[in-house]
């Protein structure tokens, strides 16, 4: 038994016992089926459309050219504005602020929080890209910590991180898996650690109960076009701490007394005015308009996302070469992507991932080179190579990543299992 396969049973991979091929029974095969499926691979690279009241008040301010969020003093006239005070209660956050992506949430974030150069801020080793970027961006030095086997932080060398120095914590809930958030805030209030949550992936999602991105100090959103909310780009931070948000909005670019033009008032305002500098990373109108109109279409699209993972993870658990994430009990995810992973010897991971392509089922290895999830990319870190996340590196190099876009029929969800299967048994049975 190779060591994927142990780490696999050891840690709650989901995998099963019967290496045959998916089987359906009469009536799941005569169940509607879309255009899509039967021999062809449905489409995983699409979008979900933007509702048509967020697309006819966009075309509204784009004929009026009011674009700009200040544009009108009175922030129930500011899409930008409204968006916030929706998306804040939403969460139950006090405050929340807009901003033009996620990565300059989180530089703000960071910045609100404290960080300056120099800084270790200890980071999730599984994460996208963007976050050490935004470490980075404002002069701090990465310190990243390995995941676990359910892509996780590993809180035990989180721990071991913290005692060797470190004062902040950029917690990424990466692809949506919520991490151990009862012992991460322990350990953070234990030693004195600001935590920032990164919840590009982590909207819709909760601990016990408690949205993701509610745990830290600021929780950082994105809305980007891959993400539950689409603008293209763009990105939310919540806060509850009065002086934060006031320097967040400083920050995002509210120049002159422009923060006068927000819901938000404190005399913070007036204190930072012209200690802040101005990073101009503010969000226009009509990115907030097309935002405002799916945020009431939150929770039916979690429905969507819910059963269709369920569907597939039920399916591909069958498989005994193909593991799944378990997430623990305290946790409900937001689910728009499926993560696996293969448990095959040798040559056998590529082989599955090559022949699934030729299926039209495309899929990528975390742990593939030059793929900017995976921190041996991250060359912009000065001694990256000397960095050793030997957990991690094992663990990505044999996951892999699958989009599940909103659109997807249950034909389709069933359509992709029979078909990762089928190419699992295939290659598997190959090694016998």
């Amino acid at each position: 038994m190779c060591c994927d396969r142990r780490i696999a049973r050891r840690s709650g991979w989901q995998a099963g016992h019967r290496p045959a091929p998916m089987t359906f029974t009469a009536r799941e095969r005569s169940m509607p089926q879309s255009e899509s499926a039967g021999s062809v691979a449905p489409d995983l690279d699409g979008f979900e459309a933007i509702p048509k009241t967020g697309i006819e008040r966009a075309r509204h301010l784009m004929e009026s050219g009011a674009l700009y969020r200040y544009v009108s003093a009175d922030p129930y006239k500011c899409e930008v504005s409204l968006l916030e005070k929706e998306f804040a209660e939403y969460l139950g956050s006090r405050f929340a602020l807009a901003v033009n992506s996620c990565g300059s949430a989180l530089r703000i974030a960071m910045l609100c929080s404290g960080v300056r150069a120099g800084d270790r801020v200890l980071s999730s080793g599984f994460t996208y890209t963007a976050v050490p970027s935004a470490i980075v961006g404002i002069g701090a030095v990465p310190v990243l910590v390995e995941c676990d086997e359910n892509l996780c932080i590993d809180t035990v060398d989180l721990e071991r991180k913290i005692e060797s120095g470190g004062r902040y914590l950029l917690l990424s809930h990466m692809r949506g898996h919520i991490s151990d958030m009862e012992s991460i805030t322990a350990l953070c209030r234990r030693h004195g650690v600001k935590l920032i949550e990164d919840s590009a992936h982590g909207l819709g999602a909760s601990f016990a109960g408690k949205p993701a991105g509610r745990f830290g100090e600021i929780g950082c959103f994105s809305t980007q076009s891959h993400k539950l909310l689409n603008a293209g780009e763009g990105g939310l931070l919540v806060t509850d701490d009065e002086e934060i948000i006031a320097k967040a909005v400083l920050y995002s670019g509210s120049q002159e007394t422009f923060w006068q033009r927000h819901f938000t008032q404190s005399p913070h305002f007036a204190r930072l005015q012209n200690k802040i500098p101005n990073l101009s990373l503010r969000m226009n109108n009509v990115s907030a308009a097309l935002l405002r109109a799916q945020l009431t279409e939150i929770d039916k699209r979690l429905i969507g996302y819910r059963q269709r993972y369920r569907t597939l993870t039920a399916l591909v658990a069958q498989s005994p070469y193909i593991g799944v994430p378990k997430a623990m009990p305290e946790v409900s995810r937001s689910p728009d992507t499926l993560q696996f992973h293969l448990l095959f010897d040798g040559d056998g991971t590529n082989r599955f991932v090559a022949r699934l392509a030729d299926k039209g089922v495309h899929v990528k290895l975390f742990g593939a080179p030059g793929n900017p999830r995976f921190f041996k990319s991250w060359e912009y870190i000065d001694g990256i190579r000397d960095v050793h996340l030997p957990n991690t590196e094992r663990i990505l190099k044999a996951t892999a990543d699958l989009r599940l876009p909103g659109y997807l029929t249950d034909a389709d969800v069933r359509w992709i299992a029979e078909t990762m299967c089928s190419v699992a048994h295939e290659v598997g049975a190959s090694q016998s």
